[in-house]
């Protein structure tokens, strides 16, 4: 079975053409990296996925059902979800309140208990405004509201970018947790050493073309990073 599909998926910003025929497949359990240098199109692909960018052409399927009519909203609803760089928590809520929030959206929401529960370190501030708390803080509110609508396809752009070593940690252990809970995870990271420990495969994104893939061993041991990125990989697991 496929969580998410990607057919010839072609993007455009204006006359500017992002992607140019990425094919993907994305499997329940899965977590799946997308790596490449700066301006190779990552984030729009993300975005294509989730119906914001403003022209795509080709197919998305989320578990079969064709995403191409469907607006943002729709896509979410249906299980799809996408934390951007920018995490979009409510600043002015409560950490509880965010989640409460999310979970107005969704018939089946997660129990905020169950939430908290894989993300304990929560608690401590579960009364307090999201805007008050550290960036890496507002990233583990963030992951937390997405666990209450019960995502089936996550979409992480970036989230450790900024963050110190414990938060980026935890993050991957998360990753990690939503794996076991069958959740299909995309991921965007500019952090080699997390990408290669959490992803069960990799793609290569070059000037809107995949041109390598594969398991984070075989990326490594072909040279694939320090050609298309310029790293070694070298301490990475």
């Amino acid at each position: 079975m496929v969580a998410l599909e990607l057919k010839h998926l072609h993007a455009f910003y204006g006359k500017a053409h992002i992607l140019q025929g990425v094919d993907l497949a994305l499997e329940p359990g899965a977590v799946v990296g997308v790596i490449g240098r700066n301006g190779a199109g990552k984030t729009t692909l993300l975005r294509a996925v989730m119906g914001l960018a403003p022209r795509v052409e080709g197919e998305l399927e989320l578990f079969g059902a064709s995403l191409r009519s469907l607006p943002t909203d729709a896509r979410a609803r249906a299980g799809l979800a996408l934390m951007s760089q920018d995490m979009r928590v409510f600043p002015e809520l409560t950490v509880e309140e965010n989640c409460r929030t999310a979970a107005l959206t969704v018939r089946d929401p997660m129990p905020l208990g169950e939430v908290l529960g894989m993300i304990p370190e929560l608690k401590e501030h579960w009364r307090r405004p999201a805007g008050r708390l550290s960036g890496g803080q507002q990233q583990l509110v963030a992951i937390a509201r997405n666990l209450t609508v019960r995502c089936k396809v996550l979409m992480l752009d970036e989230p450790t970018e900024g963050l110190m070593p414990s938060i980026v940690t935890r993050i991957g252990e998360i990753v990690r947790a939503l794996a076991a809970r069958s959740v299909a995870v995309l991921l965007v990271e500019q952090n080699v050493e997390l990408t290669l420990a959490v992803c069960t495969r990799l793609h290569i994104l070059e000037k809107g073309r995949f041109v390598a893939q594969g398991t984070p061993k075989q990326i490594v041991s072909n040279g694939l990073l320090e050609r298309y990125l310029g790293v070694s990989g070298a301490g990475a697991h």
